[in-house]
């Protein structure tokens, strides 16, 4: 375990790391669920993922972990607009040999002064919903992350368009890690 500071870290990603992260997120879930929150989405989570570059660190040994992004999708509600789409919440993964985050000079942030109190490395979670019944089996949510990442794998990239968030996902690697924690679903 260590505290030490650095861009990127190449100690390798763990299932008891996706374990931790597991927590983490459903810590999450029901500050976003509460009931002075969302708690019609309390019973409709139907995965959570690792995403990006630390999903492709967990994939290849090689790429290094920057932060951790953490996706969790819900059941969509028939004819309901999923409004969450810029929701990010940032917490603390909290002291492991991946110590912390290592911020540019200059790099500013609303909540950097926070993020540099962190024990560990930063985690980010974000969400979205997904067309699927709540009570879906894994193999039909693994599909149908699988249909959004393809979707999103499929746009071409335009320098003045902001890209969608399955653009971006597609471009590294996602990770389950619920409910069948350690599987790759992206690249497949």
């Amino acid at each position: 375990m260590t505290s030490t500071t650095s861009k990127r870290s190449y100690a390798p990603l763990t299932r008891a790391h996706l374990g931790r992260l597991g927590d983490l997120a459903n810590q999450d879930h029901r500050k976003f669920t509460r009931s002075k929150g969302r708690p019609e989405y309390r019973h409709r989570r139907v995965a959570v993922v690792l995403a990006q570059g630390a999903a492709l660190h967990f994939v290849n040994k090689k790429n290094g972990v920057k932060d951790l992004d953490v996706w969790t999708f819900y059941a969509a509600i028939p004819g309901k607009l999923f409004r969450f789409g810029q929701r990010k919440v940032h917490v603390d993964f909290g002291v492991s040999e991946h110590g912390r985050n290592k911020y540019p000079p200059g790099f500013k942030h609303p909540q950097l002064k926070r993020w540099l109190q962190f024990r560990g490395r930063r985690v980010d979670f974000m969400i979205r919903s997904l067309p699927v019944a709540v009570d879906a089996p894994s193999d039909e949510v693994v599909a149908a992350l699988r249909s959004w990442l393809s979707n999103g794998a499929r746009l071409r990239r335009r320098e003045d368009e902001k890209m969608p968030s399955n653009w971006w996902l597609a471009q590294k690697a996602v990770v389950m890690i619920e409910p069948l924690r350690g599987q790759v679903i992206w690249p497949v």
